[in-house]
């Protein structure tokens, strides 16, 4: 028996997180690069605040879609070698001359 998982699926769901990733650099970016002190004495303070608080808020948010995408790439690798695992398994405690035997491929979602 081998384990069935749709690697397209997770594969697609690892790219979207890591596209998240991605597309939060460039505003964090962004706002480490603002100047509150354009907007003069009276708001600079409050607008240092707001921007670091951001930027901050955006780093997490970046390392928490890159850690997801890490994730499912590992879940992909483990299944994958615990499919592998299983089927070789299996295959030992087969007649010799059906150790070569392939599994059956289940055939939709």
């Amino acid at each position: 028996m081998t384990l069935q998982m749709w690697t397209a699926t997770l594969a697609k769901a690892r790219t979207a997180w890591e596209e998240q990733s991605e597309g939060l650099n460039g505003p964090r970016k962004n706002l480490a690069q603002a100047d509150p002190a354009l907007l003069g004495d009276a708001v600079q303070g409050a607008a240092d605040a707001f921007l670091t608080t951001w930027e901050q808020r955006t780093l997490v948010l970046r390392d928490l879609a890159s850690g997801h995408a890490d994730s499912l790439a590992q879940t992909m690798y483990d299944f994958l070698a615990t499919d592998q695992e299983s089927v070789q398994a299996t295959q030992q405690l087969l007649l010799w001359e059906d150790r070569d035997t392939v599994p059956v491929q289940a055939v939709g979602p």
